[in-house]
């Protein structure tokens, strides 16, 4: 089966992930508009040295 995407935040959706009205999100949040729950969207800031 192809990976699939989040609409929400373009996430590759893992496992089961969260359906909403025939949509398949990576999690309950990007379903209810929130903020991803998976940590995808998340800024890393890399410490200079």
């Amino acid at each position: 089966m192809a990976e699939q995407i989040c609409p929400a935040c373009g996430c590759t959706v893992v496992g089961e992930g969260h359906e909403k009205d025939g949509v398949l999100y990576c999690c309950e949040p990007c379903a209810t508009g929130g903020q991803c729950g998976c940590g995808c969207c998340e800024i890393v800031e890399e410490e200079k040295k």
